[in-house]
Protein backbone atom coordinates (compact mmCIF):
# COMPACT_ATOMS: atom_id res chain seq x y z
CA UNK A 1 0.00 0.00 0.00
CA UNK A 2 1.30 3.40 -0.82
CA UNK A 3 0.81 5.57 2.37
CA UNK A 4 1.12 8.30 0.53
CA UNK A 5 -2.07 8.17 -1.55
CA UNK A 6 -4.35 7.51 1.58
CA UNK A 7 -6.07 10.11 2.90
CA UNK A 8 -8.77 9.32 5.13
CA UNK A 9 -10.43 11.04 7.84
CA UNK A 10 -11.89 8.62 10.92
CA UNK A 11 -13.99 12.16 12.07
CA UNK A 12 -15.75 12.11 8.83
CA UNK A 13 -16.72 8.05 8.63
CA UNK A 14 -17.52 8.39 12.33
CA UNK A 15 -19.81 11.07 11.28
CA UNK A 16 -21.27 8.66 8.46
CA UNK A 17 -21.53 6.13 10.78
CA UNK A 18 -23.67 7.82 13.83
CA UNK A 19 -25.96 9.28 11.09
CA UNK A 20 -26.76 5.68 9.56
CA UNK A 21 -27.10 4.61 13.11
CA UNK A 22 -29.28 7.31 14.58
CA UNK A 23 -31.39 7.80 10.75
CA UNK A 24 -30.99 11.93 10.74
CA UNK A 25 -28.63 14.63 11.47
CA UNK A 26 -29.46 15.52 14.87
CA UNK A 27 -30.00 12.81 16.27
CA UNK A 28 -25.83 12.14 15.41
CA UNK A 29 -25.01 15.48 15.91
CA UNK A 30 -26.25 14.65 19.60
CA UNK A 31 -24.93 12.12 20.29
CA UNK A 32 -21.50 13.11 18.76
CA UNK A 33 -21.78 16.17 20.86
CA UNK A 34 -21.41 18.48 17.93
CA UNK A 35 -23.70 20.92 16.25
CA UNK A 36 -25.47 19.49 13.25
CA UNK A 37 -24.38 21.95 10.43
CA UNK A 38 -20.75 20.46 11.42
CA UNK A 39 -21.58 17.21 11.29
CA UNK A 40 -23.65 17.59 8.41
CA UNK A 41 -20.47 19.36 6.61
CA UNK A 42 -18.49 15.79 7.81
CA UNK A 43 -20.62 14.09 6.15
CA UNK A 44 -20.79 16.06 2.89
CA UNK A 45 -17.28 16.16 2.89
CA UNK A 46 -17.13 12.27 2.93
CA UNK A 47 -19.41 12.17 0.34
CA UNK A 48 -17.59 14.31 -2.02
CA UNK A 49 -14.19 13.13 -0.96
CA UNK A 50 -15.80 9.47 -2.46
CA UNK A 51 -17.81 11.23 -5.53
CA UNK A 52 -20.77 9.34 -4.37
CA UNK A 53 -24.08 10.11 -2.38
CA UNK A 54 -24.49 7.90 0.76
CA UNK A 55 -28.01 9.27 1.87
CA UNK A 56 -30.90 10.08 -0.05
CA UNK A 57 -32.61 12.62 1.38
CA UNK A 58 -35.86 12.90 1.99
CA UNK A 59 -38.98 14.02 3.94
CA UNK A 60 -38.74 11.53 6.16
CA UNK A 61 -35.37 11.99 7.11
CA UNK A 62 -31.56 10.36 5.40
CA UNK A 63 -31.68 7.04 4.41
CA UNK A 64 -28.80 5.48 3.05
CA UNK A 65 -28.09 4.74 -0.47
CA UNK A 66 -26.67 1.44 -1.73
CA UNK A 67 -23.33 2.93 -1.32
CA UNK A 68 -24.00 4.41 1.64
CA UNK A 69 -24.83 0.06 3.12
CA UNK A 70 -21.56 -1.17 1.32
CA UNK A 71 -19.52 1.32 3.25
CA UNK A 72 -21.55 0.93 6.33
CA UNK A 73 -20.11 -2.32 6.83
CA UNK A 74 -16.43 -1.30 6.56
CA UNK A 75 -17.29 1.95 8.94
CA UNK A 76 -18.18 -0.36 11.31
CA UNK A 77 -15.33 -3.08 10.85
CA UNK A 78 -13.37 0.05 11.22
CA UNK A 79 -15.14 1.18 14.43
CA UNK A 80 -14.73 -2.57 16.35
CA UNK A 81 -11.06 -2.70 15.52
CA UNK A 82 -10.49 1.02 16.81
CA UNK A 83 -12.24 -0.45 19.54
CA UNK A 84 -9.99 -3.20 20.09
CA UNK A 85 -6.92 -1.68 19.81
CA UNK A 86 -7.51 1.03 22.02
CA UNK A 87 -8.48 -1.80 24.84
CA UNK A 88 -5.32 -3.68 24.29
CA UNK A 89 -3.16 -0.48 24.38
CA UNK A 90 -4.43 0.41 27.45
CA UNK A 91 -4.27 -3.81 28.65
CA UNK A 92 -7.82 -3.99 28.99
CA UNK A 93 -8.37 -6.99 26.05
Amino acid sequence: MNWRTVNFDWNRARAFLVTAEEGSLSAAAKALGVSQPTLGRQVAALEEELSTALFERGGRGLELTRNGLELLAYVRAMGEAASSLSLAATGQA
